[in-house]
This record gives structure tokens, sequence and C-alpha cells, in this order.
């Protein structure tokens, strides 16, 4: 009898950073400056309504690239994650078979260990959200990787069904020292 594949997935919103709102704010004033500019300099009426599509488009760009989301694909216990910005534009940020997963626990600011490593990847709204789970797994290209999300109930239970035994068993250990269950 043929197994059937097992697929989930689950898309996050990222919270923008400071650094984000500061962007989005010094576009807006920028192409405020840029069209009084141009108002001010250009008597041309084509002229200015050019420059006004050019800049209104151009900080639409800018604005709208802070919007991004991450999507979680846990397929037979692999996953996928990719970085999606502005809904346009698409890039996976981690790929990795469930089996080389080295640890797979729920995440604690100050707490989870996060030096050490080559690549970090926190692929979650912000590192102060409840409900965040972390995985580290070697990558040829990447090295020692930390991956911080935010994963549902059905995408954990799915990312913990392609672990190996020690690390489900290791998994479930802490579960019990926090009194925790898969998808809490």
């Amino acid at each position: 009898m043929e197994q059937m594949d097992t697929f989930f997935e689950q898309i996050v919103k990222k919270k923008k950073s400071g650094g984000e709102k500061l962007l989005i704010v010094g576009t807006v004033l920028l192409a405020l400056v840029l069209l009084a500019l141009v108002l001010v300099f250009l008597q041309l009426p084509m002229l200015f309504a050019l420059v006004l599509m050019g800049v209104g488009f151009g900080a639409w760009w800018v604005i709208t690239s802070q919007n991004k989301e991450y999507e979680y694909s846990v397929t037979n216990g692999d996953i996928d994650i990719d970085l999606i910005v502005a809904q346009r534009r698409r890039k996976r940020v981690v790929s990795v078979v469930g089996r080389k997963l080295e640890v797979l626990l729920p995440y604690e600011a100050g707490k989870t260990p996060t030096a050490g490593f080559q690549r970090t990847v926190v692929a979650a709204p912000s590192l102060r959200e409840s409900g965040l789970w972390y995985f580290t797994y070697q990558s040829k290209k990447n090295g020692h990787t930390l991956v911080v999300f935010q994963p549902n109930g059905r995408v954990l239970r799915a990312l913990y069904g392609g672990l190996q035994m020690p690390v489900q068993l290791d998994t479930d250990r802490v579960l019990r020292e926090k009194g925790m269950t898969l998808g809490e």
C-alpha cells in the first residue's frame, strides 16, 4: 500500500522593525520634498505629471517592499521557509530535510543559545512574540544554522514527524519539563 504525502503550510507576517518604519517615513518625506521642488522649478504641466508619477511609483515600491511574510511549508517532515516581499517576490531562505534537524525546541529569549552559529534566520514576526520555536542544522553552504520561527500546531506536528528518534525524544523531554505539548 502506498503511503500518502503530507503537506502543511502557514504564512506569518513579519512585524516592521524600527528601521523599516523609519525608511517608510523617510520615503514619504523625500517624495514630498521632491514633488515640492519639481512644482517650484518645473512650470511644464506635462513634465510635472511625469515626475509626479515616477516619484509616486518609486515611493509606493519602497514602502510596499517593507511588507514581508514568511511561508513555512512542511512536506513529509521536510521544511522549506520562503520570504515573500510585498506579495510580488519570493526567496527561499531555508530548505532542510527533517531528519537533518539537530533540535526542535521552544524558543525563549535570553535562554535559547544563539552564539556559535554561522547563520541565524529569524523567520518570525519578531523575537518578542509568543509561540516561537527554533531548530538547528548543519548546512554545507551556510554552516551551522539556527532558525527561529512561529509554527502553528499542524506545521509543528508535521515537522516533528520527520525528525530522527533521538531528536523527537529530546523534544518530548523538554516539553514534559515545561508542561507543554506540541502545538502550544
